[in-house]
């Protein structure tokens, strides 16, 4: 298992492996994630085979900043990019229909959804490989299914650090008390109309209601609607 602490020297050698296929584990600013180029359907097959997802779990689009978003995914005029950034910058997964560009990734990615997660949340070591590379493929660094209020240093290490080309010791992962027992980003599906709350996280969910009146917060309502969508998936 190859464990580094992050240097420009790690940052570099990161760099070397997206380039090459390679999978890396490091912390985000919610939780220990798993990543790799967003390109590269070899990563990302053996992201899936490593996590052994068995249910509908997308993998999220690590983006290097707010503007880039519209690039990405087919966001509403009524969007501002001041009301984007406060989403991606808060902490929050928004999912909006592809672009044309998320359209070319490998279809694995987004398991066939014609949606797209997009991941932009601050400094940390993925954060900063993610937005000197290219836009990545990440998820949390866990066994699907075994997730907690946080996958900690610890776990990210002992679910998937055996398979992983470089672990990222960035150390604990801060805990934010406003946020309650949910520290993972918070997630919202802006491609049905009106948007669903997907999971509660870091950025409140009293905003959000402030920001889309017409969001739905009932989390079983948003499994009734991706079934609809997706077919009869596992959630």
């Amino acid at each position: 298992m190859d464990i580094r602490v992050y240097n420009k020297s790690t940052h570099d050698y990161a760099l070397e492996l997206l380039k090459n296929d390679g999978v890396i584990v490091a912390p985000s600013v919610t939780n220990y994630g798993v990543f790799c180029s967003a390109t590269s359907e070899k990563g990302i097959a053996r992201i899936f085979e490593m996590k052994e997802r068995t249910k509908f779990g997308p993998l999220t689009l690590g983006i290097g900043r707010p503007e880039d978003a519209r690039l990405y995914a087919e966001i509403p005029s009524t969007f501002s990019d001041e009301l984007i950034a406060e989403l991606l910058l808060g902490m929050t997964t928004p999912i909006f229909f592809k672009s044309s560009v998320s359209e070319s990734f490998p279809e694995q990615m987004t398991m066939s959804a014609p949606t797209v997660g997009l991941f932009c949340h601050g400094m940390s070591p993925m954060y900063e490989i993610g937005r000197e590379y290219g836009p990545i493929a990440l998820t949390s660094s866990n066994i699907s299914g075994t997730g907690g209020h946080q996958v900690t240093r610890e776990q990210a290490i002992s679910d998937l650090g055996r398979h992983a080309d470089l672990v990222i010791d960035g150390g604990p992962i801060g805990w934010d008390d406003a946020a309650g027992p949910f520290q993972s980003n918070t997630v919202v599906d802006f491609s049905f109309d009106p948007p669903h709350l997907v999971r509660p996280g870091r950025f409140p969910t009293e905003r959000l209601k402030t920001l889309f009146p017409s969001l739905i917060t009932d989390l079983d309502t948003y499994k009734e609607v991706i079934r609809q969508r997706m077919g009869n998936v596992t959630l």
